[in-house]
């Protein structure tokens, strides 16, 4: 993790004394859903989502533009959660956020930017459990009865999808995804922007290399490749991005 990690167990914002009222959401879609309602489920107000709301009906501000979102952040003395999908939009927009926050309250330039403040700490469902021990990176979500064990390092802008177990002693990159009821059985490592299916399982001690994705309830019984995609019980091979045409 680039960031330093958050002590578990925090509740939203609770580190961060003397910070503005209210959370805003990047993201508009499905899972901008899922967390607003962890985040309301846990009696913090949002005050807007942002982006594209795409027909759906929302009780807050839907702002369209990031910069002035991130202006509002900024000038309100606001907290921010990024609910994308996609991990490469999540964690640029993340560090956007973070970067004018510290860029406007530390009077830090580009090339020395000072501390980061507490703008993006992680969320927590209320009935997520996060072990004594394990860490969150800024901006980590774990949604509701999702686990995460002790000793277990969960990454930048990672997400711990709903009733999702990580297990003690496993590492948990920057920007992964670890879909509903999937789990990562003790000491298992997944890299930088892993995408692990629903109901997948990645077995003790295994490394899921970065960029790969596991598909929905898969076993990973041995090291899948930076970039690679597996299926299956136990995973096999689906792609391979060095091999065109990859089949198993």
């Amino acid at each position: 993790m680039s960031e330093p990690p958050y002590a578990a167990g925090l509740a939203p914002g609770a580190s961060s004394p003397g910070r503005g009222a209210g959370w805003v959401v990047f993201g508009a879609g499905g899972h901008a859903r899922s967390v607003v309602d962890v985040l309301e489920r846990l009696g913090e107000p949002v005050v807007a989502v942002v982006g594209d709301a795409g027909g759906r009906t929302w009780h807050v501000d839907v702002l369209a533009d990031e910069v002035d979102a991130i202006d509002r952040v900024v000038a309100d003395e606001l907290r921010a959660v990024v609910a994308i999908g996609a991990s490469d939009a999540r964690l640029a927009v993340l560090g956007r956020v973070r970067t004018a926050a510290q860029l406007a309250r530390t009077g830090a330039t580009a090339s020395s930017p000072g501390t980061v403040l507490d703008v993006t700490p992680p969320v927590v469902a209320a009935t997520a459990t996060v072990a004594a021990g394990a860490e969150l990176g800024a901006g980590a979500v774990v949604l509701e009865h999702a686990h995460v064990g002790p000793g277990s390092r969960v990454g930048t802008g990672a997400i711990i999808n709903t009733g999702a177990i990580v297990e003690h002693d496993c590492v948990v990159g920057e920007g992964v995804h670890v879909a509903p009821g999937a789990v990562l059985l003790g000491a298992a490592r997944v890299g930088d922007g892993v995408f692990v299916g629903s109901g997948a399982r990645v077995l003790p001690g295994v490394e899921v290399a970065q960029g790969a994705v596991v598909g929905a309830g898969a076993v990973v019984t041995r090291f899948v490749a930076a970039g690679c995609t597996v299926v299956g019980v136990p995973a096999r091979l689906a792609h391979n991005p060095l091999v065109r045409g990859t089949r198993s």
